[in-house]
C-alpha cells in the first residue's frame, strides 16, 4: 500500500470514527484527494467538510443497519455511504459564503464530480458498492 493510500485510509477512518479498519475499496472514491486538500482549507471549512462526511456516511450506514435483524450489529460501510458523505462535504463547502471561501475550497468545488447531498434514498442510490436487491426486483 502506498503512502497516499495509507494516508487516505487513516484519514477516512478518523473522520468516520472507525476503529475496525477499513477495506481497501473504501478509499476508491477519495483517491484524487491529497493531504494539502485538507491542509489548505480554512479551519471552519475543514471542520465542516470532515463533520459532514462522517455524519452523513454514518447516517447512511445506520439506515441500512435498521433493516437488519436484532442482534446483527452495525453493518460495514459500503461505497454508497462514502458517496453520500462526499456529497455532504460538497454541500458543506457550498454553504460557506462564496466571498469568504478559501481558494482551495473554490478549487475543490470546481473539481467536484459528485452531485449535492440530495436524493430520495441516501446510501442506496449513491454508489456502486451497495447492491440493493429490493430496488432490482420488478
Amino acid at each position: 500500500m502506498s503512502d497516499h493510500e495509507t494516508w487516505l485510509k487513516k484519514t477516512l477512518a478518523d473522520i468516520l470514527g472507525e476503529d475496525r479498519g477499513l477495506p481497501d475499496y473504501m478509499i476508491d472514491r477519495m483517491r484524487k484527494f491529497r493531504p494539502e486538500d485538507l491542509d489548505e482549507l480554512r479551519k471552519n471549512e475543514r471542520d465542516a467538510v470532515t463533520s459532514a462526511i462522517g455524519r452523513v456516511a454514518r447516517q447512511s450506514r445506520d439506515a441500512r443497519g435498521a433493516e437488519l435483524g436484532a442482534g446483527e450489529g452495525r453493518p460495514e460501510y459500503v461505497d454508497g455511504d462514502i458517496d453520500w458523505g462526499l456529497r455532504a462535504a460538497r454541500s458543506a463547502l457550498e454553504a460557506q459564503p462564496a466571498g469568504q471561501r478559501s481558494e482551495k475550497a473554490n478549487e475543490l468545488l470546481a473539481d467536484c464530480e459528485c452531485p449535492a447531498a440530495t436524493g430520495p434514498t441516501p446510501g442506496r442510490d449513491g454508489g456502486s458498492g451497495f447492491d440493493d436487491p429490493i430496488a432490482t426486483q420488478d
